[in-house]
């Protein structure tokens, strides 16, 4: 059976269904439909279409289905149960086709379990949905109920294959591996397939610190601060530094607009965007263990997504999904954790988040400058506080960067596909928003003193072993100061 591709739109009394079906002779005799509850099938050998809606149709007299052969469509027409009732999310196909009983989950389920069909993700403290009348007080309550902080546990050292397995709620193995023989230079880890989840974290800050060039970073530093107008020119600065991505346009754009601040940002999925909702991303309910640390994943994901735009001008290119990936530590080291686990009094999850996207953007990108780091996590800000949709709309087009590569799409299939997937159909608006508050909040506290890396300072002559000195980028720049103002000092 093929599902065939279709656009649902509705007025106050109808709901209305544009299934294609090219290169099929309409039928009346062979066509199916069938209503029960929120549930409509539609069945036209070979097409099979299974759709839930959030609320009640029904199947009377005033239901129609009419084929129009100049579109190659059939137009369906269903009555509401309750008039005036609106529906939404109609133009997010994922979630009108997932199944309620394919469950996906971290870990496998007992027989018992697999008959249960309920809710994945069970998200205490939040009763409200619907965020359009709720105010800034509200949604910063809301935020308050989702505990940000990382939950210390120290775990042993497990042993077997599960241990190993890493990307959307550790389903997967052997993928990386394979894609590192063909080519995939996003990846960090020596050996990715048999590094437990804290030593990723390990083996990242420790590349991290290899990776930073504290002249490099000085250099820029003092280009920005003292160089000539032709000289930021040709440094590129200036021009990246004053860019807006149109995502980040859009939300100030409808903020200054709006009379109610508090609501979130009206998006409508464009035709391309629904067609890869339909097409790409697959339809599926999951068993979540840990939805905060899903939700911080999307949180670097925009972070890199939005650097990579301020870099390039918002026109993508061959290196787009390179940069993305290497700014994202949960698939350059496949890193779900960002911290130690037996580390006791470290920072929220989202602090931590903050300070490693902070720092990878000191390490590997063309401009690496502190200013542009937080203006790019600024820019997430507007985006967490635009809604769903428009981090829907961000992760949708990361997604597709990553379908075309042919060796990157490997973080698809482990980990974007999935998350795609679980955050347009179970992902929380109010989460959401509370998750744009907490980004706001730690961002505003964080200083130059808490970006430090291990530098390396010279070459022990007894061992032969490089040593390193711990210094923050306040520190480089104090340095770099005093250096300048002594050479501007005796010239």
């Amino acid at each position: 059976m093929l599902t065939p591709e279709f656009v649902v739109s509705q007025d106050d009394k109808f709901v209305f269904i544009k299934v294609k079906v090219s290169t099929v002779r309409f039928s009346a005799s062979g066509l199916e439909m069938a209503v029960d509850g929120t549930v409509f099938v539609f069945y036209l050998s070979p097409y099979y279409l299974r759709l839930t809606f959030p609320d009640e149709i029904v199947d009377d007299e005033r239901a129609t289905a009419k084929y129009c052969s100049k579109e190659e469509c059939i137009d369906i027409q269903l009555p509401k149960l309750r008039e005036g009732t609106f529906f939404e999310d109609l133009d997010v196909p994922t979630k009108l086709l997932a199944r309620r009983g394919d469950l996906v989950g971290a870990h496998a389920l007992s027989k018992r379990d697999q008959g249960l069909k309920k809710p994945l993700i069970e998200e205490i403290g939040f009763g409200n949905e619907n965020l359009e009348k709720d105010d800034l007080q509200a949604i910063s309550a809301a935020g308050d109920s989702f505990n940000w902080e990382i939950e210390q546990n120290v775990k042993g050292q497990c042993d077997g294959l599960l241990s190993m397995k890493y990307g959307f709620e550790d389903l997967y193995d052997t993928s990386v591996s394979v894609s590192v023989s063909n080519g995939n230079d996003i990846n960090e880890l020596d050996d990715p397939e048999r590094t437990a989840p804290n030593d990723r974290v390990r083996e990242r800050l420790g590349k991290e610190d290899l990776k930073f060039d504290p002249e490099y970073y000085v250099s820029e530093y003092m280009i920005k601060r003292y160089a000539t107008a032709e000289d930021l020119i040709i440094n590129g600065i200036e021009e990246v530094m004053k860019f807006t991505p149109a995502v980040v346009k859009d939300y100030l754009k409808w903020y200054k607009n709006t009379d109610d601040r508090s609501c979130v940002m009206p998006v409508v999925f464009t035709e391309k965007e629904q067609e890869q909702m339909q097409k790409y991303i697959p339809r599926k309910e999951y068993l979540v263990s840990d939805p905060k640390r899903l939700y911080v994943t999307v949180l670097c994901l925009l972070f890199a997504y939005i650097f990579e735009e301020m870099e390039t001008g918002g026109v993508h290119n061959t290196e787009s999904a390179w940069s993305i990936g290497k700014l994202t530590p949960q698939i350059c080291f496949l890193d779900q954790q960002l911290v130690l686990e037996d580390t006791t009094g470290g920072p929220s999850l989202i602090r931590a988040a903050i300070i490693t996207g902070i720092r990878r953007s000191l390490s590997y990108p063309l401009h690496r400058n502190y200013d542009l780091s937080t203006k790019a996590w600024t820019f997430v800000y507007y985006v967490l506080r635009g809604g769903k949709r428009l981090v829907t709309r961000c992760l949708l087009d990361i997604h597709e960067i990553f379908r075309f590569h042919d060796v990157y799409y490997v973080y698809n299939r482990i980990l974007l596909d999935d998350l795609c997937s679980w955050f347009i159909s179970q992902g929380s608006e109010n989460v959401t928003r509370s998750l744009a508050l907490e980004l706001k909040k730690e961002l505003d506290q964080i200083s130059k003193d808490e970006i430090e890396f291990n530098c390396i300072s010279g070459v022990n002559d007894d061992t032969g072993e490089l040593t390193t000195e711990n210094m923050t980028i306040r520190e480089m720049e104090i340095l770099a100061e005093k250096q300048f103002q002594e050479s501007e000092a005796t010239s």
